[in-house]
């Protein structure tokens, strides 16, 4: 069996306010212990667990997506990972948004990017359905001692205006290389995460053919493989297990078409989310996250034993 450093028990994310403009949360809390993240990996794949992040941070997909609020729902509910998307506002404040305007989940039109740290704060975010919130455009920083405080492990996608070398810089300024993994959606994109920063797991992932060849040729212990939001091909997942690589596969999706749908559709509690886990992939990126962790439980795949040592 490999030996990890146990992590204290998981307690819930403080809160932070954060509402208000320009209250940025700056302060940096003692980060919690936990298992270098190639040893938690390697111990979900030999022992065929897996764990769930929350696509877009989200509990379920009602939530509003990218706040600081749903993160410490999602955490609370039992999720450790959370996924969440990384752009710059104009005067290069990093914060959290998905899409490259404000019209669809926040209050306010036009590019994200072209507006500043004050006018994007003042900005009200919105419920999937539309509904409005009181909830704010957060900040990556408030997102760091978020997850710092409660020992959360942020997956985090950057988006055309966030270089990925300035997000491994703000990464390394908040110390926290230990409990982030990069998303890197190309073969050019793994290279550069995985150049500007071999300390921390990157979230690879590359078309099939030669590009799938040459991403393997950069397999190393700090290296994830996305495998797509479809069931994994088990020949991918045998070439991954003996490159020692770990598979991250996609359960969310569009409605009615996501495996996530057709896994909670079935009268079986959830099987299929366990079936990813015993196949190997080690990481279920769901947009049912709490629903997908308690089939995992169901089924004795949970992978939280790899980040507790608490017995199984």
């Amino acid at each position: 069996m490999l030996r990890f450093v146990p992590m204290a028990p998981l307690v819930p994310l403080f809160l932070l306010g954060g509402c208000a403009v320009g209250a940025v949360q700056t302060q940096r809390p003692t980060a919690r212990p936990m298992p270098q993240l190639h040893w938690l990996f390697d111990c979900l794949r030999t022992n065929r667990f897996a764990l769930v992040a929350a696509h877009r941070a989200q509990p379920n997909p009602e939530a509003t997506e990218n706040s600081v609020e749903s993160g410490t729902e999602t955490f609370r509910k039992g999720i450790t990972v959370l996924e969440i998307d990384v752009f710059v506002s104009s005067d290069g404040v990093p914060m959290l948004l998905h899409d490259d305007t404000l019209d669809r989940t926040t209050t306010g039109t036009g590019v994200a990017s072209q507006k500043s740290y004050k006018e994007l704060r003042q900005l009200q975010l919105r419920k999937p359905n539309g509904d409005i919130t009181e909830q704010r455009i957060p900040t990556l920083d408030e997102a760091l001692v978020m997850a710092r405080r409660g020992g959360a492990i942020l997956m985090l996608d950057p988006k055309r205006s966030m270089p990925m070398e300035d997000l491994v810089q703000h990464v390394r300024s908040a110390r926290m290389e230990g409990q982030v993994i990069l998303i890197a959606n190309s073969l050019a994109e793994s290279r550069l995460a995985m150049g500007v920063a071999p300390e921390m797991m990157v979230s690879t992932y590359a078309r099939e053919g030669r590009e799938a060849q040459a991403l393997m040729r950069l397999a190393n212990p700090m290296m994830l493989r996305f495998t797509g939001t479809t069931e994994p091909d088990p020949a991918l997942i045998a070439t991954l297990d003996a490159s020692r690589v770990e598979a991250i596969t996609g359960t969310l999706g569009k409605p009615g078409e996501r495996l996530d749908d057709k896994y909670q559709a079935a009268d079986d509690d959830g099987l299929g989310y366990a079936r990813l886990a015993e196949r190997g992939v080690t990481l279920i990126s769901s947009d049912q996250p709490v629903s997908a962790w308690k089939a995992l439980k169901e089924h004795k795949r949970d992978g939280t034993w790899c980040l507790t040592g608490d017995s199984r």
